[in-house]
């Protein structure tokens, strides 16, 4: 059965910039760039941890692989539907604030946890989980 999840993939628009983003702003490990496929692959993860995202421009996809839905790039600047997590989400909140990223203030959830949504150089958004503190 599935032990784990690899990765995941996110479209963006100009890969050198959300590069940059993932790397300088969100503190994550360049873990492959590579163009040897005949298009720019990138993987980004937390130092630390196995699953990873990976930077897709969606115009480069179309020629790879043939499941890709018409018209990708539509995809840039929506939801992804990845939550990230951060045992000091507060904290975590605040520097991020302080690099410029454009995140939302963290609320307290139903559920007992604390949340809040982070958004890319592209406006994907991504939810940021914490634990509760109480």
């Amino acid at each position: 059965m599935i032990d784990e999840i690899e990765g995941v993939i996110v479209m963006v628009s100009d890969q050198q910039k959300a590069l940059d983003f993932y790397t300088e702003k969100l503190g994550f490990t360049k873990k492959l760039d590579t163009s040897e496929a005949g298009f720019r692959w990138i993987v980004v993860g937390p130092k630390d941890s196995k699953t990873v995202v990976s930077l897709v421009d969606p115009l480069s996809m179309k020629d790879w692989a043939e499941n890709v839905p018409d018209n990708p790039e539509k995809r840039i600047g929506q939801p992804t539907g990845i939550w990230f997590y951060a045992k000091e989400i507060e904290q975590t909140f605040q520097e991020l604030k302080s690099k410029g990223v454009e995140v939302t203030e963290p609320k307290k959830q139903v559920w007992g946890g604390t949340m809040c949504t982070v958004y890319d150089q592209d406006k994907n958004s991504f939810g940021l989980v914490g634990d509760s503190h109480d």
